[in-house]
């Protein structure tokens, strides 16, 4: 794997603004992606994930205002492009796999029509070569249908083909791509995206609020609460010794770390608020927080192989349960 960096984001943010005032939705997230690499982004409903991958893809609403020291995809400026050179990036250089399968198509156009808009009068035979890439040949005769004819796990496969193999681009963005999936389909699309990186040398971002999945695929990843990035490590590294309060409770509300009839350790409270919470986001929540983790607002250590922020990282780390 290349250690050149393919994507680059620093102190990235992004606010809102709503008509009950400005809501910040990402603060301060940085990272570095290598060609070839699989870095995960986890947490829950409402951390941010999903609106890093937008605002890297530049798809944010206009109620938006992001800003960056940097948000460079290889030598391109993402955040001064526009037009059609940003456009050109868009697929070709960057694909992303939608979250809902089953509403990222129009209902009322066939699909080989919608196929058409993105892939052009692509003759028959490259169509059925790239549907047999991601173990669609069965559905070639069945493109005059309608997304509702056909299985969310084959408008999955479909979008996939689409993001990573029609333009081949170099990072593919993949937005929680088995949340609606059941399990058997689930592991068929995982090592389908395995499968792509392998062959094409993709990078990708792959976000997701289940920690299982993230294992299954991920080189690093980066743990995110209250739009922040509270720990980044190597995967090995965060299963085995998480250092971030939050990540160690992420791990002990796991059910596969439990047996029939136990009682699974959620965390509790919400994170409501998080984001506008002076000092630590997370110190409501947390059974390690004082007044000092509640005024004052941690900063990002390097603590091991692990990139955490909290005050007390260093006496936090712990084999996960």
């Amino acid at each position: 794997m290349s250690t050149q960096s393919l994507l680059t984001v620093r102190d990235l943010n992004v606010v809102f603004d709503t008509a009950r005032g400005r809501v910040p939705a990402v603060r301060d997230v940085s990272f570095d992606l290598a060609p070839g690499e699989i870095l995960g982004l986890v947490g829950e409903s409402g951390s941010g994930k999903s609106t890093v991958l937008s605002a890297i893809m530049r798809l944010l609403p206009g109620v938006a205002v992001t800003t960056a020291s940097a948000m460079r995809f290889r030598d391109s400026d993402l955040l001064t492009l526009g037009g059609d050179r940003l456009r050109g990036i868009r697929g070709t250089g960057i694909g992303l796999i939608p979250q809902r399968p089953m509403t990222s198509l129009s209902p009322v156009t066939p699909l080989r029509k919608q196929l058409r808009w993105f892939l052009g009068d692509l003759p028959q035979s490259e169509l059925e070569d790239l549907l047999d890439q991601v173990g669609l040949r069965a559905v070639a005769e069945r493109l005059d249908g309608y997304p509702f004819e056909f299985s969310g796990g084959q408008l999955q496969r479909l979008l996939i083909m689409l993001a990573a193999l029609a333009r081949r681009p170099a990072l593919l963005l993949a937005d929680e791509p088995t949340t609606t999936l059941d399990a058997t389909v689930q592991a068929q699309v995982l090592r389908l995206i395995l499968d792509l990186r392998e062959r094409l040398g993709l990078g990708v971002v792959f976000v997701s609020h289940d920690l299982g999945v993230i294992a299954q695929v991920c080189d690093r990843v980066g743990v995110m609460y209250g739009g922040r990035l509270v720990e980044a490590a190597p995967i090995g590294e965060l299963f085995d010794r998480p250092r971030h309060p939050y990540t160690q409770a992420l791990l002990r509300a796991l059910p596969s770390r439990y047996s029939r009839g136990q009682r699974i350790k959620v965390i509790p409270g919400t994170a409501e608020g998080a984001n506008r919470a002076p000092g630590c986001g997370f110190a409501p929540r947390c059974p390690r927080a004082d007044d000092h983790c509640r005024r004052q607002e941690p900063e990002t250590r390097l603590v091991g192989t692990s990139l955490v922020r909290c005050h007390y990282a260093q006496n936090t780390g712990e084999a996960a349960a």
